[in-house]
């Protein structure tokens, strides 16, 4: 299954943004089969003291959810789209590549 998701870059990411996408990952887990959670979130996960990135980060671990991209994906230099999948999923051949707008293509 893959889910994408939009977290639009002029608002201000939210506790419900983070409270809704607990809920979806919560869901997710229920199913048996793989899932793939990718998207424009918008959460400069490049940034370690960033305060979204760092919640982002410890729900995906409470999760048992890996994020995969790890290059800037955004012309400004920051990984703001991502590819999500449980632990235990491999992911092979992610690229970063080309741009659409002001984002690249993964």
């Amino acid at each position: 299954m893959l889910l994408g998701i939009y977290q639009p870059g002029s608002q201000e990411v939210t506790a419900v943004f983070f409270d809704e996408l607990s809920a979806v990952f919560k869901q997710l887990m229920t199913l048996q089969h793989p899932v793939v959670v990718c998207g424009d979130f918008n959460i400069h996960v490049n940034q370690p003291d960033d305060t979204h990135a760092v919640h982002l980060a410890q729900l995906l671990q409470s999760f048992g959810c890996i994020q995969h991209v790890t290059e800037p994906t955004h012309v400004a230099g920051h990984t703001l789209d991502l590819v999500i999948t449980s632990a235990d999923s491999n992911i092979c051949n992610l690229r970063v590549d080309g741009t659409l707008s002001d984002h690249a293509f993964i």
